[in-house]
């Protein structure tokens, strides 16, 4: 009011003024809501689209897309990945003679993956895309789907994902899955991903998150799946936030109670054929007499 009498502006140009202001501050709000989002990559395996992990899937993408953030999904059933790492990844074969799957992926990656068949290149897009990778699937025998651990096999690829001074650091991991069996019966269940979280997430140079679990999903009352549902929303809202992977005492004590040694026999199956060169060179040193 005192700015008007002393400068002559009129009420009116001052009530224009005021909701140009406030427009401003909304709008601006929507865009620091919208800005500077993570891009998701959601990896699925379900063959069921009525079951609950299809609808934990669908609820953390609604959620995403609707909090700004940009979404691509891999539904692993419905793009029919083979379950082997063999001579079918690649167009053009490194080494048509003998098979090694290291050897062939370094050769593809070092040609700008152009080698690679046409569906990999595709995934290693995506992964390249995005700033955090969501492996959303039920937990089977023990350890996640046979289709998604040959999904990690094929496109986890050696120079492109480690090896070769290559890695995804920068880029943050999680799992999310549904088990048959009850909390107390699986009480320790995220040690049996130790190997998915530490090896292969930070391994990569990812950063792993804390996963998520519906325990018994099948198994819960109505209102138990919902209540599972609304906490997959909340991480969904909050993904950029969403704390790193850290087990606990009783689960690293259970870690360290059950590292043992690695027998010959067990080393001696696992060997390449440059390994078998190397330990028959040594062996044949020790038999020979010293000079």
């Amino acid at each position: 009011r005192r700015c008007v009498q002393e400068t002559g502006i009129n009420a009116e140009y001052m009530g224009i003024m005021k909701i140009f202001l406030f427009a401003s501050f909304f709008v601006l709000n929507i865009i620091c809501c919208f800005a500077a989002k993570s891009k998701v990559l959601i990896v699925f395996a379900h063959q069921e689209p009525q079951s609950f992990v299809f609808a934990m899937r669908n609820t953390v993408f609604q959620t995403l897309v609707m909090n700004g953030h940009e979404v691509k999904t891999s539904n692993l059933h419905q793009l029919k990945m083979i379950l082997s790492l063999d001579r079918t990844d690649f167009t053009e074969p490194f080494d048509p003679e003998y098979f090694r799957p290291q050897n062939e992926q370094k050769a593809a990656n070092a040609k700008n993956r152009t080698t690679f068949s046409k569906e990999l290149r595709l995934e290693h897009d995506k992964v390249e895309w995005a700033d955090i990778i969501l492996f959303v699937f039920p937990y089977y025998v023990m350890y996640i789907p046979g289709i998604m651990k040959s999904w990690m096999e094929r496109v986890f690829s050696f120079g492109f994902a480690y090896g070769e001074g290559r890695s995804l650091k920068g880029k943050k991991a999680m799992i999310m899955y549904a088990t048959g069996a009850d909390k107390n019966y699986l009480k320790d269940i995220e040690i049996q991903f130790w190997d998915t979280i530490n090896a292969q997430f930070t391994f990569m140079g990812m950063t792993a998150l804390q996963p998520f679990c519906a325990y018994k999903a099948a198994g819960v009352t109505y209102e138990q799946r919902k209540e599972y549902l609304r906490q997959a929303e909340l991480i969904a809202v909050d993904i950029d936030k969403r704390p790193p992977f850290k087990p606990s005492e009783q689960q690293l004590i259970y870690l360290n109670s059950t590292i043992t040694s690695v027998s010959y026999t067990h080393l001696r199956a696992h060997e390449t054929r440059e390994d078998l060169v190397c330990r028959l060179l040594l062996e044949k040193k020790k038999k020979s007499p010293s000079i």
